[in-house]
Formats: structure tokens, C-alpha cells, sequence
């Protein structure tokens, strides 16, 4: 009996574990940094793309709009987590009834997944297509700084 624990323990930390990084890198869209994924609010890529008063200000509004949804969803991720927890925890707990709260959370996890990235969509509708170009480049470059890609960052430094 041990031994499942454990095991349900190992399952439920790999399916969750993809959670974190569905949060995205610190300070870009999707991401959960300094700036909380508000790349426009950044000097830097605000000046490099060349944002305008109005789409600063759609983009502010596009946040507005998705923010209470999102933390209520990644709540709900985080609730039916502590009740996996729980389970994980009780002796008495049954298999099926701790694989239905894994799945649970998948579903939960998924939804929150597709609530962000349908943000992030409305977000790149704000932006022009060379705008959009020019954040790639900006999210490809600050990867490769940051150790995301080593060998082709120094293959391009070499070139």
C-alpha cells in the first residue's frame, strides 16, 4: 500500500509539474515575472516595437478583461490540488477516487491553459504583424541569453 502512495504521489507531481511551465518565461507574454507577462509595460520592447498610446492602452484592457477570469482558474487549479494532497494523504483514500482528482486538475489546468493563451491571442491582434515579428525576435533572443537554447546562441555568436 506503501508503495502506491508513493507511486500516485510521483504521478501526480509529473502530470502537475507541466503547470509551472505552462506559466512561460518571467517578463513575456504568458509569463508570470516582474512584469506578469505586460512585455508592453518593458521600456525596452515598448520602444523596440514601437508601441502606440492605443494599443498600450487595448493591451491594458485586454488584461483587465482576462485578469479576475485567470486567477480564478489558476485558484481552482491550486484548490483541486490541495484536495489531491489530501487524498495523497489519507490511507483510506481510493484509487479511483485519487486518479478522478488528477483528472480534475487536468481538466482544470487545461482550461486555464486555454483561457491564457486565448488572451495572448487577443493580445497579438493589437499588435502588426512586424510588431508581432519583432516581439519573436525579442522573446528568441532574451531564451538564448538566458541559457534557453546554448549551443545555437553560440553558434550564431560564432558566425
Amino acid at each position: 500500500m506503501r508503495l502506491e502512495k508513493v507511486c500516485l504521489f510521483a504521478l501526480a507531481a509529473a502530470l502537475l509539474a507541466p503547470a509551472t511551465a505552462a506559466l512561460g518565461d518571467e517578463h513575456w507574454p504568458g509569463g508570470g515575472g516582474m512584469h506578469h507577462g505586460k512585455f508592453w509595460r518593458r521600456d525596452k520592447v515598448r520602444h523596440r516595437l514601437k508601441l502606440t498610446d492605443d494599443q498600450i492602452e487595448k493591451l491594458e484592457a485586454v488584461l483587465a478583461r482576462n485578469r479576475q477570469p485567470l486567477e480564478d482558474m489558476e485558484a481552482d487549479v491550486k484548490k483541486k490540488r490541495a484536495a489531491l494532497d489530501a487524498l495523497l494523504a489519507d490511507d483510506l483514500a481510493g484509487e479511483a477516487t485519487t486518479l478522478a482528482q488528477v483528472d480534475q486538475i487536468e481538466q482544470a489546468r487545461a482550461r486555464l491553459g486555454k483561457a491564457r493563451v486565448a488572451m495572448l491571442l487577443e493580445m497579438r491582434r493589437v499588435l502588426s504583424p512586424e510588431q508581432r515579428g519583432q516581439l519573436v525576435q525579442l522573446r528568441e533572443k532574451h531564451k538564448r541569453k538566458d541559457g534557453g537554447d546554448r549551443a545555437s546562441a553560440d553558434e550564431t555568436e560564432e558566425n
